[in-house]
């Protein structure tokens, strides 16, 4: 399978013969049952659909189907759902058996009646209004030979598959961020670190007006990027002292099969990175809402700062 998607046809596209076709009716039921207003995704390279929020995830493994509605539907329809194996926020459906379709209907309809009054974000409000900013970049982005992939909620831009630029507008500012930045000379002396210490490779560029935006200065940031691409710089990941899970994740990998050797298949820097996530967490009610958050993305296969890199 390839690593990343942006639609969920490309999704089922990577598979052949009884997996596509199973495949397929998952996504017709789920779309029978969501109102008109409910949108299709990719999210934690799994297709979902999203509905004031995520909806339902599910994904194609080697012998199941998984379903990821989170935890309380599975609470709520733990009786309908004693004939399949489950963990907190995940159902394994056997693709050699029928599928429970009106399980996977109800489940929806549930989570659709959960989600049906909550109230999205307000972009303008809490992201600022960046209209300007937004198709300034998109012009400039038509001047390139980046390609537009979308990764993790947003337009990612890239070549020869490595993340180039990206951007996003907050209240009070409107951020480009270059993925290789450390590597870019910075003439202007623009580029900052937003997390110091954690960041290696990744710098932004931030501005307070769509005004501050000069393209050509923009352009050839980009093109500087892509030229550090070509050039093969990175950095390169370091080793480091393995960590070996404990508490509440070992005892989620105990109790979960699927769960576990999806983590043990991670590279072993990943696999310290999300030890260390749900280890600096205090309380134990964080704990348990860090490991329900991580669960997909070691289902997908995902490491927790994947989307940084």
């Amino acid at each position: 399978m390839t690593s990343s998607v942006s639609t969920i046809d490309e999704y089922i596209d990577q598979f052949k013969g009884d997996k596509k076709t199973y495949l397929n009716q998952v996504r017709q039921l789920i779309a029978e049952v969501v109102p008109a207003e409910a949108t299709e995704t990719i999210s934690y390279q799994m297709p979902t659909f999203r509905f004031n929020g995520n909806l339902i995830h599910f994904a194609m493994n080697k012998q199941h189907l998984g379903l990821y509605p989170g935890p309380d539907a599975i609470t709520h329809f733990a009786a309908e759902l004693k004939d399949f194996k489950t963990s907190k926020g995940a159902i394994q459906i056997p693709i050699d058996q029928p599928l429970p379709e009106k399980i996977i209907r109800d489940i929806v309809a549930f989570n659709i009646e959960k989600l049906k009054d909550k109230q999205g974000p307000n972009w303008h409000k809490s992201r600022g209004n960046w209209l300007e900013a937004e198709e300034l970049m998109q012009q400039i982005m038509l001047k390139t030979t980046l390609k537009k992939e979308f990764k993790w909620g947003s337009d990612i831009y890239t070549h020869k598959g490595k993340n180039v630029i990206g951007w996003g507008g907050f209240k009070n500012f409107f951020s480009l961020w270059f993925y290789n930045g450390v590597f870019l000379e910075d003439k202007e002396n623009v580029l900052i670190s937003a997390s110091e210490g954690k960041t290696k490779a990744l710098r932004q560029w931030r501005f307070q007006h769509v005004s501050e935006m000069d393209s050509s200065k923009i352009e050839a940031y980009i093109q500087e990027s892509i030229r550090t691409i070509d050039e093969g710089k990175e950095i390169k990941p370091t080793k480091s002292e393995a960590i070996p899970p404990s508490g509440i994740l070992l005892e989620a990998l105990h109790s979960d099969q699927v769960f576990h050797d999806h983590f043990r298949a991670l590279t072993p820097g990943k696999q310290k990175e999300y030890i260390q996530y749900i280890d600096e967490a205090k309380q134990e009610k964080t704990k348990l809402s860090r490991l329900d958050k991580i669960k997909p993305l070691i289902t997908a296969n995902k490491g927790l700062h994947d989307k940084y890199k």
